[in-house]
C-alpha cells in the first residue's frame, strides 16, 4: 500500500521559492530540484472524471518505479508522495538516477558504438521482461558508467509476458520520434544499436530483421 501524505498549497509554495525549476510546460511547473539534491515531480489532473479518482498520477508513477527496481531495471527511488490538500494534483518526491541522459550524451558527442551496442540489449530486455515504457526516448534512458536505467517512468506498463511484435513496432516508434536526437543518430550507432537489440532480443532471425528494417526505415 503506498501512502499518500496531505500537502498545504503554501508548504509547497515554499519548496518552490527554494528549488530550482527543471521542467515546465503550459499548466505551470512539473519538476523541481529541491535543495537537498532530491527531485519533486507536480501531477496535474486535468480532467474532474478519469482514472486519477482511483489512481493518481504520482501513485502509478511510485509504483512503476518499484516495479522496475523489482526487475532490477536501475530507475529513480519514490520517497513520498503528496496530494495538495483542497486540489486534486499530486505530487512525488524522489531521488534521481545518477548519470546522464542517452540524450545528452549524444548530444556531447559521447557515444560510441561499444554504448549503443549496450543500449539496444536494454531495450531488449525490457522487450522480453514485457516492460512497455512508452516514453523510451534518448532523454528518459539514464546512463551510469555500466548501468543503464529509465526515469519519468509516469507512461509505462508491466506485463507477465514479452513483448508482442506490434508493441516492440509502436516501442521503437517512440524511441526514435524526437527530431533533436535524429542529427545525433549516425549510421554506425543506429546499426550498433541494432546489433545490439538482435543479439538479445527474443524473436526469430527474421523478425528480428523485420524490426530493424523497420528502424532503419524510419530514419531513412
Amino acid at each position: 500500500m503506498i501512502r499518500i501524505h496531505p500537502l498545504r498549497r503554501q508548504q509547497l509554495e515554499d519548496v518552490i521559492s527554494h528549488s530550482e525549476v527543471v521542467e515546465r510546460d503550459g499548466h505551470g511547473i512539473k519538476v523541481l530540484r529541491l535543495r537537498d539534491g532530491r527531485y519533486l515531480k507536480y501531477f496535474r489532473r486535468k480532467r474532474f472524471f478519469n482514472r486519477e479518482l482511483l489512481s493518481p498520477a504520482a501513485v502509478r508513477f511510485a509504483r512503476h518505479a518499484r516495479q522496475l527496481a523489482q526487475l532490477r531495471i536501475p530507475t529513480l527511488e519514490v520517497e513520498s508522495l503528496h496530494r495538495i490538500l483542497g486540489e486534486p494534483h499530486t505530487v512525488a518526491v524522489y531521488q534521481p538516477m545518477p548519470g546522464l541522459t542517452l540524450r545528452q550524451m549524444l548530444a556531447r558527442g559521447q557515444v560510441d558504438t561499444q554504448l549503443m551496442y549496450r543500449v539496444g540489449v536494454f531495450i531488449a530486455r525490457l522487450h522480453r521482461l514485457g516492460v512497455f515504457f512508452r516514453s523510451v526516448h534518448p532523454g528518459n534512458i539514464v546512463i551510469d558508467g555500466l548501468r543503464i536505467g529509465l526515469i519519468d517512468v509516469l507512461d509505462m506498463r508491466v506485463r507477465p509476458w514479452s513483448m508482442s511484435r506490434w508493441a516492440r513496432r509502436r516501442n521503437w516508434l517512440h524511441f526514435l520520434r524526437c527530431e533533436e536526437d535524429r542529427p545525433h543518430l549516425r549510421d554506425d550507432l543506429v546499426e550498433a544499436l541494432l546489433v545490439g537489440y538482435r543479439d538479445a532480443a527474443d524473436l526469430p532471425s527474421h523478425e528480428i530483421g523485420e524490426v530493424a528494417e523497420r528502424v532503419r526505415h524510419l530514419l531513412g
